[in-house]
């Protein structure tokens, strides 16, 4: 069924770009292992005289239990980022005269299927541009770092920009994609018990103790969600910014470009931090983080600070260096949580990787098999904590 929607749409697409009887061609993908929601397709569309059009779909494949403990919107939320948001967002670069290598790359939207049980998202096929996923076993690098959260400081700048430019308008979009904590704390609760219980069981002796007992007093779940609440001033993060989610290339010249995908788990934070510290507690290991930890946090509010001020913002109002600090020691232990949370599955083999297609609800990602590279991971974050005088 999915299939054929699928190729309607496709059809419908072709003809609005002035196709008339063209051959499409669809290909399933694998993305072994790095997405487990959607089924994803490269789409070719050709015809005799026009160069051919490549695409990428996004199919929704998650099963009626897992829908059932979400939100019914949930699902249609990326259709808003493309649809609304990232057009606004464009909208802000043209009003405020953004240098176009200034300005954030994404790709380039052709259409949906909002139908439920269809949810399909039609894009550019960047892959035929050159532009790839990183290898999710390996821990990224500088330079791919340095990029990546270059591109997250011009998306966050451009919400801080609706925010200042357009309170309302920012206000009801986000009433509109909004998740109901309430909805998910049960849920929350346990995964996030068995997931602690996954975290001890590879914990090195030496920190077993002092850990469980930081877990249970200063990092439970309603310290977790008080991250989620929504401040006087958010920003619009990503909220599932890895490098399985970023596409990059190197371009004729050496230059290495990194586009930001997968928007469906977008929401508000109280700061940007949420994004940052996602992407290097799920991105990096140890040794990286011994050697750019602090580099690399400087570069994200340089990139930002910059980005600000090309939108016409002043940095040291909007958004200090002192308040960006502040922030940081508050919201460090979060990198903790995403650690325990969201390695399990970052680092979880090909063939063991969890589907959402199956009959199962939310503990198909507690009872999936961790992968080798887990154990090693987990302690490294975990020494990072002990390191950094976070966890005593």
């Amino acid at each position: 069924m999915a299939t054929e929607s699928l190729r309607k749409l496709i059809e419908d697409i072709a003809k609005e770009n002035k196709y008339g009887n063209p051959d499409i061609i669809v290909k399933p993908m694998s993305t072994d292992g790095a997405n487990y929601s959607s089924a994803l397709f490269t789409i070719t569309v050709s015809e005799s005289g026009k160069a051919d059009l490549h695409l990428f779909a996004k199919v929704i494949i998650i099963n009626e239990t897992i829908r059932s403990q979400m939100p019914a919107g949930v699902f249609d939320v990326e259709r808003k980022i493309y649809v609304n948001l990232l057009r606004k967002y464009k909208d802000i670069e043209i009003a405020h005269d953004v240098p176009l290598t200034k300005r954030l790359n994404i790709p380039k939207y052709y259409g949906c299927n909002p139908k439920i049980f269809e949810e399909t998202i039609v894009l550019e096929n960047l892959g035929v541009k050159g532009f790839t996923t990183y290898d999710r076993f390996k821990s990224v690098d500088w330079d791919y770092a340095a990029k990546s959260v270059e591109s997250l400081a011009k998306f966050h700048a451009l919400s801080i920009a609706y925010r200042e430019n357009y309170p309302e308008e920012f206000k009801q979009f986000v009433n509109n994609i909004k998740f109901q904590k309430d909805m998910y704390a049960g849920v929350l609760q346990q995964l996030y018990e068995q997931r602690i219980k996954t975290t001890l069981s590879v914990t090195n002796e030496k920190h077993k103790d002092k850990l469980q007992k930081y877990l249970e007093t200063q990092l439970n779940l309603e310290t977790i969600l008080k991250f989620s609440e929504t401040p006087e001033r958010p920003v619009l993060c990503h909220g599932d910014y890895r490098p399985s989610n970023l596409m990059h290339r190197y371009t004729e010249d050496g230059t290495l470009e990194v586009i930001p995908v997968d928007f469906q788990t977008i929401q508000c934070s109280a700061s940007p931090l949420t994004d940052l510290l996602y992407f290097i507690f799920t991105g990096s290991d140890e040794k990286f983080r011994r050697e750019h930890f602090q580099d690399l946090i400087d570069h994200y509010y340089q990139e930002l600070s910059s980005a600000l001020q090309y939108l016409k913002l002043e940095p040291d109002v909007i958004y200090s260096k002192k308040t960006f600090e502040h922030d940081l020691k508050e919201f460090l232990p979060f990198g903790l949580f995403i650690a325990i949370f969201s390695l399990p599955i970052v680092t979880v083999e090909v063939d063991d990787a969890p589907s959402m297609q199956g009959d199962g609800g939310f503990e198909i990602f507690t009872s999936a098999k961790t992968g080798s590279l887990y154990p090693e991971r987990m302690n490294g974050v975990i020494n990072d904590y002990f390191r950094w005088g976070i966890i005593e």
